[in-house]
């Protein structure tokens, strides 16, 4: 098989695995009132944390819905103490929404969890096994950029 050739059924069964390590990682760690993101609420999270701040709209594009749920959404996330809306300097009629202290920690602490979480099924891996395993991750994540341009 050449390198433009495809294995649909390798390539259902990686899906899988994707799906089945992210179920696991995730497993218990939304949906706590007042202590854990919804799942939702974590996109927006990471989208906020990732960017440094952006614009409701750009929000609204990555949860895919529109301006005003979007707006709706934020407000129970400022309520929460995790995002704060400021005016955008390069728009005077936008606004633009970062993460809080809080809200920082919030990210930190769920990521530390899914860190944890992982380590044990990774540990089981051997050193030369995890080194290719993030090294192959590395390159599917470099080529899946590519194809993204």
């Amino acid at each position: 098989m050449n390198r433009s050739e495809t294995d649909p059924v390798g390539l259902e069964r990686f899906l899988e695995h994707l799906q089945a390590v992210n179920r696991y990682v995730r497993a218990g760690l939304f949906g706590e009132p007042h202590r854990r993101p919804t799942r939702v609420q974590w996109m927006i999270l990471r989208k906020l944390q990732r960017t440094g701040g952006c614009s409701v709209g750009q929000l609204a594009q990555r949860v895919d819905v529109g301006p005003s749920a979007m707006s709706q959404m934020l407000d129970r996330l400022e309520r929460m103490g995790w995002i704060q809306r400021e005016p955008d300097p390069l728009d005077a009629r936008g606004r633009r929404v970062r993460l809080t202290p809080v809200g920082e920690e919030v990210v930190r602490s769920v990521e530390r969890e899914w860190i944890e979480r992982l380590s044990v099924p990774f540990s089981r891996l051997e050193p030369e096994e995890q080194r290719m395993l993030l090294e192959l991750m590395d390159r599917l994540v470099h080529f899946v950029r590519e194809e993204g341009r």
